[in-house]
Formats: C-alpha cells, sequence, structure tokens
C-alpha cells in the first residue's frame, strides 16, 4: 500500500476515535450521576471492552488474535501504561474541583508527545509545532479560561502524570507495531490495562465501600455506551497510531474535548460560552490542517532501514541495495562463468 494510501486511512482512522471517545464523558457523567463510583466506571468499561473485543475476535478476527512473545512484552508495557495513566486520571480528578485546569493539564500530553517523538529522533514539521499551539489555545478557550482557585498539588502532579504516560503510551505502541497489527494491539493493550484497573479497583475496594455496578438499573446503559465507545476507540486509535504516526493522531484527537461539548450541548442541554465556540473553531482549524502537514515522517510502515554510509539512516538519493566505500560489504563476489558455461 502507498504512503499517501496509508496516510489517508490513518487519517480517518484517527479523526474517528474522537468522534467515539468524545461520547465517552457524556455516558460517563450520566452513569456517575446514576450511583456509580469512578474507580467502578473505569473498571467496568475497561473490562467489558476487552471482554468484548475478545469475543468478536473469537468470532470472526481470530487472526489477530495471534501474537508473539515479544509482541506480548510489548502490549504489556503499552497497556500497562495506559493503565496507570488511567489511575492517576482518577485520582487526580478526586482531588481537584476545577475543570478548566484539569482540561488544561490533560492536554499537556500533546506536548509530552512532541518531546518524546523529537527525542526519539523523529521529524517535527513547523507546521505540526503550530498545530499544537493551535491546539492548546483551544483547549484552553474551551475550558472557558482558566479561573485561579486552590490547587492541590498533589493533584496537579497526578494529572500530569497521567498526560505524560497517555503520550507515552501511543509512542510506544508505534513502535511495538512494526510487527504487529493494530487490531491485535487495540486487542491486548485493552486486555491488560483492564487487568491493571481491575486489580486496582480490588485494592480500593479493601479501603472504601464501593458498590460493583451503578446504583440505579438505567446506569448500565451508560456503563454498556462507555463499554463501546471504548473498544472502538481503542482499535480506531491504534490504527491511526500505525499509519499516520503517533504524534499525527494526538494532534487530531485533541479534538475529542469539542466534541464532548458539543454533543454537551445537543443532547444534555448545556449552554456554550462564546469564547467555547471559537475554541470549536480552533480545533476545527488545527484538523483541516492535517491536509497540508507535508512533514509527516513517523508513520509506521516506513521502509525499513538498510545499512547505509557512516550506520546512519538512508539517503534519499542512494540506492540501499547498492553498496559503496563505506559499507560493511565492500564487495560483490559472484562466480565466474567458466568455460563450459560459455557453452
Amino acid at each position: 500500500m502507498s504512503q499517501s494510501r496509508h496516510r489517508v486511512n490513518g487519517t480517518i482512522a484517527a479523526l474517528m476515535t474522537p468522534l467515539v471517545m468524545g461520547l465517552a464523558p457524556i455516558f460517563g457523567k450520566q452513569a456517575i450521576h446514576a450511583g456509580t463510583d469512578p474507580f467502578t466506571l473505569a473498571m467496568l468499561r475497561t473490562c467489558m471492552a476487552a471482554l468484548i473485543l475478545w469475543i468478536v475476535y473469537g468470532l470472526f478476527f481470530r487472526k489477530f488474535i495471534y501474537i508473539f512473545p515479544a509482541g506480548l512484552l510489548g502490549t504489556l508495557v503499552v497497556g500497562g501504561l495506559n493503565g496507570l495513566g488511567s489511575l492517576l486520571y482518577y485520582n487526580g480528578l478526586l482531588l481537584l474541583d476545577n475543570a478548566s485546569l484539569v482540561q488544561l493539564l490533560n492536554m499537556l500530553y500533546v506536548i509530552f508527545a512532541m518531546l518524546l517523538v523529537r527525542l526519539y529522533g523523529q521529524h517535527i514539521s513547523g507546521l505540526s509545532i503550530f498545530r499544537a499551539l493551535l491546539a492548546l489555545i483551544a483547549v484552553y478557550l474551551l475550558a472557558g479560561g482558566y479561573r485561579q482557585a486552590t490547587i492541590h498539588w498533589i493533584g496537579v502532579g497526578l494529572m500530569i502524570g497521567s498526560a505524560f504516560t497517555y503520550a507515552l503510551h501511543i509512542v510506544l505502541s508505534q513502535r511495538v507495531m512494526y510487527e504487529m497489527p493494530a487490531q491485535t494491539m487495540a486487542l491486548y493493550a485493552l486486555t491488560w490495562m483492564g487487568l491493571i484497573v481491575l486489580i486496582a479497583r480490588l485494592a480500593y475496594g479493601t479501603i472504601l465501600p464501593l458498590r460493583w455496578g451503578p446504583a440505579m438499573p438505567i446506569g448500565w446503559i451508560y456503563v454498556l455506551g462507555m463499554m463501546t465507545v471504548t473498544a472502538l476507540s481503542r482499535v480506531t486509535l491504534f490504527m491511526g497510531v500505525r499509519n499516520l504516526g503517533s504524534l499525527q493522531t494526538i494532534l487530531l484527537n485533541v479534538a475529542e474535548i469539542g466534541v464532548t461539548l458539543m454533543v454537551a450541548f445537543m443532547w444534555l442541554g448545556e449552554r456554550m460560552e462564546v469564547i467555547q465556540w471559537f475554541g470549536v473553531a480552533l480545533l476545527v482549524v488545527s484538523a483541516l490542517l492535517t491536509r497540508w502537514d507535508s512533514g509527516i515522517r513517523d508513520y509506521v510502515y516506513h521502509p525499513i532501514p538498510m545499512p547505509s554510509p557512516l550506520g546512519g539512516l538512508p539517503l534519499p538519493f542512494q540506492d540501499p541495495l547498492t553498496p559503496n566505500r563505506f559499507s560493511v560489504v565492500t564487495r560483490l563476489y559472484r562466480r565466474r562463468p567458466s568455460s563450459q558455461d560459455d557453452l
């Protein structure tokens, strides 16, 4: 498949992720109002999403269940980081009562992703940096502008840790998916994440008297909604990373907050301020600029690096199959035709 085709598929998948995941806060809010505590909700939605993926894969996509040992360890790291980030997020959410500050701190994963990608040695275009700044300004506007309040610094630290682990698990997932499809990554990463969240929920249950489900029966509908969007968003997220790259996928996923506010405006009747509409417009502009972000070079299926001068990456003007005086192999040995071969 050509690079342009990979980019189109990755863009579609990356755009589907915020459209789907933007519904999660809506379902989550309704589930909490139905009497579900945040820790039980996180456990239910993750474990049930992993279970539904196993059922669907077992019935229709068995080829994606296969995984090699090294890949299994890679998914353990990715899923473990995501599970840890989820726990940090919910604990930080309990300590911070300022929704604007929570959103701003959570969006730090864009900055962390850029630093991690650059640390890995990948190229970051000027347009990508501009899109990241637009996204951060948009989040500030969508949060209604940060208003000074009493700050719980432990909560701030937990939210920053959550943002870092989210960015790290996205960047690492791209490396792991060099040798496995996105569907396999989604299945096993979500499974490990569910296991970690389940262990944490069992630990919290020994300290706090938590219920194992919603207090009101209608809450199960919203839990099932969160399960569905979690399963779908994991698949589309990793498909975007696999075909488009980690940084570009994250830049598109920032639109999630805009989707959440739009759905809350249309479904729950929540009121949006003028400044928030400007934030939505900036998110749309940031997403549309993907079409012209020609500096994308971190897609997963880049040709495998071949031996090159000075041990670096292949130069654009160099044929990787043609050795030169700096290559490890300096000569091509070929059996000379004998006189009998000529006959």
